[in-house]
């Protein structure tokens, strides 16, 4: 089977289309060699690395999916591998409360904070 059709397929990525520009990348790899091909076909037994939002992750092929299932039944496909400190460090992340801004122009409530500040009330 094809990698960028099986990741879809397993519900790795949201589109077929993201997986393959994933592979091009340089971001997926079987058993710790770089793929750049969406079209490289995929054995039962292989283990997959794929580095998505700056998380690695390490799936092994248990079986191919006839089709894109649900979540559920996507996960009788393969079996995760990835150590438990990423999955930590991901919930962790999670659970932060704040949205910073980095860039564009102040709010209202950024202006009022900067009047405080300078004293212009």
């Amino acid at each position: 089977m094809r990698l960028d059709r099986l990741l879809f397929f397993i519900r790795i990525f949201k589109s077929r289309s993201l997986a393959n520009k994933s592979v091009i990348s340089g971001k997926v790899r079987i058993n710790g060699s770089l793929i750049y091909k969406g079209h490289k076909k995929v054995v039962i037994g292989e283990k997959i690395s794929i580095d998505k939002n700056n998380h690695i992750r390490i799936i092994k092929i248990l079986d191919f999916p006839k089709r894109r299932g649900s979540f559920d039944e996507s996960k009788l496909f393969y079996k995760d591998l990835t150590p438990k400190e990423n999955l930590i460090f991901k919930t962790k992340e999670k659970l932060s409360p704040f949205v910073y801004r980095i860039t564009g122009r102040p709010t209202k409530m950024d202006r009022r904070k900067i009047d405080k500040l300078m004293g212009r009330n």
